[in-house]
């Protein structure tokens, strides 16, 4: 395995948001691909008793995004827009959000994601825009050896 994708996949982990309320998810990358993989239960719920917007984007941003990052190795990329379109709702599943690069230019780099349920139907799907932010990726103490 590249490098790059486990000191990515090590920065996925340690992030204290994922140590979190996304303690357990799982995060694979790969040569502009990526796949983040999340049990849902009722920690996050709406109060209509399913799945909040909120998860959808956190899971197809992040997947989309991990797969963008995965053609960056010097800088540390940022979201600069992502669109979601939702299909149908969730309640309690086991999701994998699967992301890939569409287009890689000099300062943007376009991934789309797709979350699908345990029986293999599409949930949601969506459109990002990632750039090249202000930190090297060398000074975060988590993607270091």
């Amino acid at each position: 395995m590249n490098d790059h994708y486990q000191r990515l996949e090590r920065l996925f982990q340690e992030a204290p948001l994922n140590q979190g309320i996304f303690a357990g998810s799982v995060m694979k990358v790969s040569e502009s691909k990526a796949v983040y993989e999340l049990a849902i239960d009722r920690k996050y719920f709406h109060a209509a008793n399913a799945m909040h917007g909120a998860i959808y984007f956190k899971l197809l941003d992040d997947a989309a995004y991990f797969a963008a990052a995965s053609t960056e190795t010097e800088f540390f990329i940022l979201t600069k827009s992502y669109e979601i379109k939702f299909i149908r709702p969730v309640e309690e599943d086991n999701l994998r959000a699967e992301g890939e690069v569409l287009e890689q230019g000099e300062r943007e780099t376009k991934a789309r994601s797709v979350i699908y349920n345990s029986k293999g139907k599409k949930v949601a799907e969506g459109v990002g825009v990632f750039v090249k932010g202000p930190k090297r990726l060398s000074d975060l103490a988590g993607y270091k050896d």
